[in-house]
């Protein structure tokens, strides 16, 4: 779509002309989560920090072309979120992203699910019709925020 008939709906908010910048707050530089979460705008996110109670995300799971991606938005919803982070992960990756939650960033982290993710033939790089991936959903939450609060 796009284009002038009217009819479609725009993304995203704001006046024509206006980018992300000038329609959202700008983050201050002492402004943000705890522990050594990145701290910068530089996500893509043009949001403030902790500007939301609860984040909850399902992320490309950073295998093949995008490793690490997944890390990426997790450090993100960190950064955003006032109370606690919900997110979907490859349970392969448990014990690295529960020891970054909370080693590197001074999270507090816990498994709240596991399950199975059926994953389609999408890609080109995809050789079967279908997979099923384990998945865990992780749950992670600012120490300074009661975790019963999120």
């Amino acid at each position: 779509r796009g284009g002038g008939g009217g009819k479609g709906r725009r993304r995203g908010g704001g006046n024509r002309g206006e980018s992300a910048k000038d329609t959202h707050p700008k983050q201050d530089a002492g402004e943000g989560g705890g522990g050594n979460i990145p701290q910068q705008m530089g996500d893509g996110i043009p949001l403030a920090s902790k500007c939301v109670d609860t984040v909850l995300i399902n992320p490309p799971f950073g295998t093949k072309h995008n490793a690490g991606v997944d890390v990426a938005f997790l450090a993100c919803g960190c950064r955003i979120a006032r109370k606690a982070v919900y997110s979907f992960h490859k349970t392969s990756t448990r014990k690295f992203l529960l020891k970054k939650a909370t080693e590197e960033w001074g999270m507090g982290a816990e498994v709240v699910a596991e399950m199975k993710f059926d994953i389609g033939n999408t890609y080109k790089f995809h050789k079967k019709k279908s997979v099923d991936i384990e998945v865990d959903l992780l749950r992670l939450w600012h120490l300074d925020v009661d975790s019963e609060e999120g």
